[in-house]
């Protein structure tokens, strides 16, 4: 069973890294060369600072990477107990779903507010 929920959560990381990377690949096509990236916006809607293109667009997919591959590390050798199996199973599930939703609600925040400020 151990060995089946690994499979499975190796499964799902690739899946979420798959999704990241593709709207990443996108984001960085659409977005022009020397436009800043906003990163987080204030509670009017205008973004409070930004980033340059690199560092905006690539930095949730490299945390992603870092935390997922350090699922796949440490469960390998982690435990031989289901129970315990089950719950980094479902841990390792819900960062890999969140991390790719957090990535694309980004993205999105990104385009439309590129799009409003006619950088695109």
């Amino acid at each position: 069973m151990e060995t089946t929920l690994r499979v499975l959560g190796d499964g799902l990381s690739i899946a979420a890294l798959a999704i990241i990377a593709a709207t990443a690949q996108g984001a960085w096509k659409r977005v022009p060369k020397g436009v800043a990236v906003p990163m987080q916006w204030g509670f009017d809607g205008k973004p409070t600072w930004r980033a340059p293109k690199a560092l905006g667009l690539l930095f949730i997919p490299v945390v992603s990477i870092a935390v997922l591959l350090s699922f796949t590390l440490t469960q390998a050798t982690f435990t031989h107990d289901p129970t315990q199996a089950m719950i980094i199973f479902l841990v390792r599930a819900t960062t890999a779903a969140i991390l790719a939703l957090a990535h694309l609600f980004h993205l999105r925040f990104v385009i439309k507010t590129l799009q409003d400020e006619g950088q695109l």
